[in-house]
C-alpha cells in the first residue's frame, strides 16, 4: 500500500511545512503583543507568510504539502465554530440588528470602493491602448 509513498521523505515535508505555517502564526502573535496594532496576529502571520512567499525567500514547494493538508480538512476545523452559533443562538437573534446592519454597510462600501478603483484602473489601462494607437497611426501617415 505504501510502496510507492517514501514515507520519512513525505513525513519530512509534512514537519517543514507545518513548522513554516505554524511560526509564520506565531512571529504574527508576537508582533501583535510587541506593537498592538489592533490586526489580529494571524493576519500579520499571513502577510508575513505572503511578503516571503512572493520574495521568494519561502518557496512554495516547502509548504504546499501541508497547506493542502489542513486545506483538505478545513472543514472539520469549522465545526466548533457551528457549535457555538447554535448554542448561543439566541443571542446572535437578540442582537441581529448591531451584527446586520455594520455588515451590511461595510460590504456595500468595500463592493462600492472596489468598483470605483476598478473603473478608475481600467479607464487608465484602456487610455494607455488607445493612446498608443493614436501615436502609432500618426507616424504611419507621417512622409
Amino acid at each position: 500500500m505504501f510502496e510507492k509513498y517514501d514515507l520519512p521523505k513525505k513525513a519530512a515535508e509534512l514537519a517543514r511545512s507545518l513548522i513554516i505555517l505554524y511560526a509564520m502564526l506565531f512571529l504574527g502573535e508576537w508582533i501583535t503583543r510587541l506593537i498592538p496594532l489592533g490586526i489580529p496576529g494571524s493576519i500579520i502571520g499571513l502577510l508575513l507568510l505572503f511578503l516571503g512567499l512572493t520574495t521568494r525567500i519561502i518557496k512554495v514547494q516547502w509548504i504546499f504539502f501541508g497547506a493542502g493538508l489542513l486545506i483538505r480538512y478545513m472543514a472539520v476545523l469549522f465545526v466548533p465554530v457551528s457549535v457555538g452559533i447554535m448554542k448561543y443562538s439566541d443571542l446572535l437573534v437578540s442582537q441581529a440588528k448591531a451584527l446586520v446592519i455594520p455588515n451590511v454597510v461595510s460590504s456595500l462600501t468595500t463592493l462600492i470602493v472596489v468598483g470605483l478603483v476598478g473603473d478608475y484602473l481600467f479607464s487608465l489601462n484602456s487610455f494607455k491602448k488607445l493612446r498608443k494607437k493614436v501615436i502609432k497611426k500618426r507616424l504611419k501617415e507621417q512622409p
